[in-house]
């Protein structure tokens, strides 16, 4: 046998024993297949995910892989569903049709080509091709090759022509499977407005096409632009105005004002954008959505959307006049608590713990029932705006902020409370931010409406304590990072505690929970060991953020002193392998995080590894030594490291 021969044969092997539990039914692998594109997760190696050949050259490699990336965007969020199938032997064609939404012009249809080896379907790495998938040049072969090929080109084109003529039929049945047509019917026109502010909450496109008129004998003159529209907002993987406004769960928003007059009726809302009122300004404000209504000739009340609406012009309407509109945007604030009742904590400390536990993890409507309203229209504005400041500063994209709280003082029926807002961008600034709370007859509230004079006590203790937690706040901050005189001679964390501490690391970098993160720490006794630490765990959360799949552990080293992990990260698609140094403490294992390592991959990662060690220069030398030892360890492993 030759060698090509044989190092085929040995290829065919590895798809067979690498595909054994895939799913035995080429649908469901074309499903699956096409599943990993999406995710941007499908593995091109040989004998992976595909048929990819070994002797496939780099450059068509590359070019297959920016095909996928092209499918992957292609194929969007919708759910996907196996059309025909045609099988020949060992060969298979299957149609998979993207057919989730009711827009015409997005229904696609994807040809995919498989191979089966024992019981297992993979798919080849090209569409509707078996190019690169190691078949020979026999006449027998490549005819029923280009058959299968040619029927999953051209069946293709009739399925997606088949798909868009009953596009209309498949829309209207799954709208009335959500808003039957004697429902619609049974509607007031306020009613009607309601369900549509509530399904574009809801994001439930067929409840609010039926409300745009999709169950019409006669539709809309502009159906087709409307259909369009609403596709595109509901499936829009950024959301833009002025749908943004509608259907964001970011956004808060009510009902409030309706009027009708015959067959034709006008509604307003309020809505609470806290990114800002784009593009115009990045300060939030309560804005107006006008929308109007017509009752057509089937007896339904049709929502009549404005024309930046349908053309999908980011600009708002025209700005109407602020003191003209000053009633509708007074009730903003009393139809929120109707909507969000007041939730009120027995106690000030309660009512803290509430405040930042949904700040922290909770959508924006969760501060309302926390918050206490005082009937003065114009100061429940404003204090729905500092909300919407607060909740953006926490939540904003990139921001990865935590509130830490420092100090509490409550006076009879008030009370105050100082935090750091901890940035994982800037994790050494200062960012102090003061609450106030109420007690009313039911309970205490979070408020921005702070009552008192200059003498107040609060605001004396507030001033006072700002100035004393200028410096103090890293303290608290680090309190549960223990401050190491010297390092142990001996007695390294075992391998099993070692992993199941950079494993909750791991986790609590990446959920953002800072105070978890350094109760698992420990940290040098040096001048700069605080500013330090912050930065290197900064640095490691916005890492995180930008990785699409979690870290894995590769390996772990041991000395007399250390236990050093290593790890495989992805942040921006690029591999990094990090290295933690754990130590055994009073405590506990605690890693090291102001000793940042990764393997160099360059002079200045090289650099910023010397000076990462330069920092046990005070202790003894065996501890420097040990760490350089495992750290050329980890440095030599990383290059027969498998990809995940």
């Amino acid at each position: 046998m030759s060698p090509v021969v044989r190092a085929i044969s040995l290829w065919w092997l590895v798809i067979a024993v690498s595909a054994l539990g895939a799913p035995g039914d080429p649908g469901e692998s074309a499903l699956r297949f096409l599943e990993k594109v999406r995710n941007r997760d499908l593995n091109l190696e040989p004998g992976a995910d595909t048929t990819l050949s070994p002797q496939t050259s780099g450059e068509k490699r590359r070019e297959i892989a920016r095909r996928l990336q092209r499918m992957a965007s292609d194929l969007g969020s919708d759910p996907l569903e196996v059309g025909a199938v045609k099988l020949d032997g060992e060969l298979a064609g299957v149609l998979v049709r993207k057919a989730g939404g009711f827009d015409p012009s997005r229904l696609q249809v994807f040809p995919i080509a498989l191979v089966r080896r024992g019981d297992a379907w993979t798919a080849t790495p090209v569409p509707a091709s078996f190019e690169n998938s190691g078949f020979g040049y026999a006449a027998a072969i490549r005819q029923r090759l280009v058959a299968l090929q040619d029927w999953m080109l051209r069946e293709q084109v009739l399925d997606l022509a088949h798909l868009r003529d009953q596009s209309n039929e498949r829309m209207r049945r799954k709208i009335e499977s959500s808003l039957p047509a004697d429902t619609l019917r049974s509607l007031s026109s306020k009613q009607a407005a309601e369900r549509f502010v509530n399904a574009c909450a809801r994001r439930s496109l067929p409840e609010i096409l039926g409300l745009l008129g999709g169950l019409s004998s006669t539709p809309p003159d502009d159906w087709t632009l409307r259909l369009k529209a609403a596709d595109g907002a509901i499936h829009a993987a950024v959301l833009k105005r002025p749908w943004r406004l509608l259907v964001s769960a970011d956004v808060l928003r009510a009902l409030v004002h309706h009027e009708e007059d015959g067959d034709s009726a006008r509604i307003s809302i309020a809505c609470l954008d806290p990114s800002g009122n784009s593009p115009r300004s990045s300060q939030p404000r309560i804005e107006l959505v006008h929308l109007e209504l017509e009752k057509s000739a089937d007896g339904f009340w049709r929502i009549d959307p404005p024309q930046n609406f349908i053309q999908q012009s980011e600009e708002t309407e025209t700005p109407g006049d602020e003191l003209l509109d000053i009633d509708l945007l007074d009730a903003f604030p009393s139809k929120l608590a109707e909507l969000y009742p007041p939730a009120p904590e027995p106690g000030a400390g309660q009512a803290m713990r509430a405040l930042m536990d949904n700040l922290q993890s909770g959508g924006f409507s969760s501060l309302v029932p926390l918050t206490r309203f005082s009937g003065n229209a114009g100061k429940d504005r404003e204090q729905c705006v500092q909300a919407a400041r607060l909740w953006w500063a926490m939540h904003e994209p990139g921001a990865l902020r935590r509130a830490i709280l420092l100090e509490m003082k409550e006076d009879g029926g008030k009370a105050a409370a100082i935090c750091q807002f901890f940035s994982a961008r800037s994790p050494d600034r200062l960012d102090l931010r003061i609450f106030h709370f109420e007690k009313s007859t039911t309970g205490w509230f979070w408020t921005t409406q702070v009552r008192g004079n200059s003498d107040d006590f609060l605001q004396n203790w507030t001033r006072d304590a700002s100035g004393r937690w200028q410096d103090g706040w890293r303290d608290t901050l680090l309190a549960e990072c223990l401050e190491l005189e010297t390092l142990p001679e001996s007695g390294a964390p075992r391998e099993e505690q070692a992993r199941a501490l950079v494993d909750s690391w791991l986790e609590a970098t990446r959920s953002g929970d800072v105070e978890a993160a350094l109760r698992l720490t420990a940290r040098l006794k040096t001048p700069d060991s605080r500013t330090v630490v912050l930065r290197n765990l900064g640095y490691e959360m916005t890492g995180s953020q930008r990785s699409r799949q979690k870290p894995i552990i590769t390996s772990v080293h041991r000395s007399a002193i250390w236990t050093l992990v290593g790890v495989r990260d992805t942040p921006d698609g690029k591999p990094v392998f990090p290295l933690y140094p754990i130590i055994d403490t009073a405590a506990g294992p605690r890693i090291l995080i102001e000793i940042d390592l990764f393997a160099a991959s360059n002079r200045s990662r090289d650099f910023l590894n010397k000076t990462a060690l330069a920092r046990l220069r005070h202790l003894p030398p065996a501890a420097t030594t040990e760490l350089n030892q495992l750290f050329l360890k980890h440095q030599t492993g990383i290059e027969t490291v498998p990809s995940p």
